[in-house]
């Protein structure tokens, strides 16, 4: 019956155009915006038509994946379609709204009755996602695909981003703190070592003798399995009885492990400035020793008090244990005159040997001077 009736359409169609034509004879020029109006609509209908005779369906157009793991990498599925027209269908395109979805079809020729699909191709990335994919098919209307779900992040591995072992943790590179420029007034900003707990068990922090003005706690101080945490330091100014350079070695017991940092730290005492007040100058900041074949060196540090008030030379430090200094009591210079500090190194290296030297000074602009030293050993 639907067939007869088609045909019928046709005819029908037909006749109509050729009763146009005839009468297009009799129109005059100015009338002929009807007649192409006329035309359209025919051609519209005629369109129509012929769409009207190729048709697909999906079995569904929605594709939930639920929940994924990220470590899949990608997952696919495919929308299978069935021709239920009178025609062949060729899916021309199928876009994907992203580029993390790829897209895949049947190429050939669909006939009447025959079933195609639509892949779709997604790559994990964790969050939810809801991706679109438009199908385009010759003669037919664009369809819409959906595909959605939710990826959970991938386990992150701790023995690859805590790549050290300390104790039975983990931690990240980082094993040596410096703080430098400190005031005696002043208390550091903190700095950390990042661990993890990589093992099936709980694992305690806890930590050896710690000087006075260092302050280092973990954070948390027990650690479950696959947990994360630091170990925070700061040096206090104010608790520090010595001035100049320090390095503090700290052992941390991570369960049943042990582990050592360093903890660097350069503290200059904090002078407020009186109506007379002492002022250092070192004549020369860098002393080169030269070459020697022996395993010893000495030197000799000038300093002239440029200030209307004496100058004491309190203390003394280095960051070169083979360098010393005998400083029993403070060295006391007069205001215009000039002193000197004399130092020797013992079991020097073959090869260049350097040394910062820290003079702890009473004058209040200057009250760390800094020294250079360097030899070598032949």
């Amino acid at each position: 019956m639907l067939k007869i009736w088609r045909e019928q359409f046709k005819m029908l169609t037909f006749a109509r155009f050729l009763h146009v034509v005839i009468r297009v004879k009799n129109i005059k020029i100015n009338d002929m915006n009807r007649v192409i109006k006329t035309l359209g609509s025919l051609g519209i209908l005629l369109f129509v038509f012929s769409a009207g005779a190729q048709k697909i369906e999906f079995d569904e157009t929605v594709h939930d994946f639920g929940t994924l793991q990220e470590e899949l990498g990608s997952v696919t599925h495919a929308f299978k379609f069935k021709n239920t027209g009178d025609k062949p269908v060729v899916i021309n395109n199928v876009q994907a709204s992203c580029g993390c979805t790829t897209p895949g079809w049947t190429k050939e020729p669909v006939k009447p009755g025959e079933t195609g699909e639509v892949l779709a191709t997604y790559r994990t990335s964790a969050g939810p996602f809801d991706k679109v994919l438009t199908v385009k098919a010759g003669g037919l209307p664009n369809v819409i695909l959906h595909i959605k779900g939710n990826v959970t992040k991938k386990p992150e591995d701790l023995t690859v981003t805590y790549p050290q072992t300390f104790g039975e943790l983990r931690s990240k590179n980082k094993r040596d703190f410096s703080f430098l420029q400190i005031s005696s007034k002043q208390t550091t900003p903190s700095q950390t070592i990042e661990i993890a707990n990589a093992g099936e068990s709980a694992v305690n922090v806890s930590f050896g003798t710690v000087p006075e003005y260092i302050t280092v706690n973990a954070v948390p101080a027990s650690l479950e399995p696959r947990q994360k945490g630091q170990i925070i330091i700061s040096v206090n100014g104010e608790k520090r009885k010595k001035f100049g350079y320090s390095n503090d070695k700290i052992t941390v017991k991570a369960g049943n492990g042990e582990e050592s940092i360093n903890v660097t730290s350069i503290v200059a005492e904090k002078i407020e400035q009186a109506e007379k007040y002492p002022a250092s100058e070192v004549v020369s900041s860098a002393i080169d020793l030269g070459k020697s074949t022996e395993n010893s060196a000495s030197g000799v540090i000038e300093i002239k008090n440029i200030g209307n008030a004496d100058l004491l030379i309190k203390s003394f430090s280095t960051d070169n244990d083979a360098f010393t200094l005998a400083l029993k009591k403070d060295l006391k210079i007069k205001a215009g005159k000039t002193g000197t500090v004399k130092f020797s190194a013992k079991n020097l290296k073959k090869g260049n040997n350097a040394a910062m030297i820290y003079l702890a000074t009473n004058d209040p602009q200057k009250s760390l001077l800094r020294i250079t030293v360097k030899a070598e050993m032949e």
